[in-house]
């Protein structure tokens, strides 16, 4: 009902066929999306509905957000406005859902070699590089951190992760290895 609200097309049944689908034809396909909560005339019942489909759907990365009006929008003139404690509540919930299932879907990734191509020295220090893998966007997904060895901004190389954050990941540079 909220994505009819919002003008959006496709329903959870839909939405979900199409991850399984996705998933099913490219087992390490990296999914993300962005989700919004406190949207007018959300209830509860559909908030939960929104958790179900997070649980579900086991996004690798995914931005929640809350709900804010923008002048001259359909949204902004709706009666139903959602108090703003508990779209925060809401957010805090989602947040936390997504961040268990990030943290699952990149303990797999823990122990495998992965091609990385690194952006450069960590901004906190120059001992540590940061690169991403095929499935980390720039700047809206985590990094992965890497200690053992130097290369140059621009160089794919292969690393073996070693720890998995909800967002980011640690590994080493091996040499000879296919990713």
């Amino acid at each position: 009902s909220v994505l009819k609200r919002m003008g959006r097309p496709g329903d959870y049944i839909s939405q979900l066929q199409l991850v399984h689908k996705l998933r099913s034809e490219m087992p390490d396909v990296s999914l993300r999306s962005s989700f919004i909560v406190g949207f007018p005339g959300e209830t509860e019942t559909d908030f939960l509905e929104l958790l179900g489909f997070l649980e579900e759907a086991r996004f690798n990365h995914c931005g929640i957000f809350q709900y804010s009006p923008e002048e001259d929008t359909a949204a902004a003139d709706m009666s139903d406005q959602i108090d703003q404690d508990i779209k925060e509540e809401r957010y805090k919930r989602a947040m936390e859902l997504q961040q268990t299932v990030a943290l699952e879907q990149q303990q797999q990734l823990v122990g495998k070699t992965l091609q990385v191509l690194i952006d450069g020295p960590s901004s906190e220090t120059d001992l540590v590089l940061v690169g991403r893998h095929r499935g980390q966007a720039p700047e809206v997904d985590g990094v992965v951190y890497i200690g053992n060895k130097l290369a140059n901004p621009g160089n794919l190389v292969d690393v073996r992760i070693s720890e998995a954050h909800p967002y980011d990941l640690v590994g080493e540079i091996v040499e000879g290895e296919g990713a």
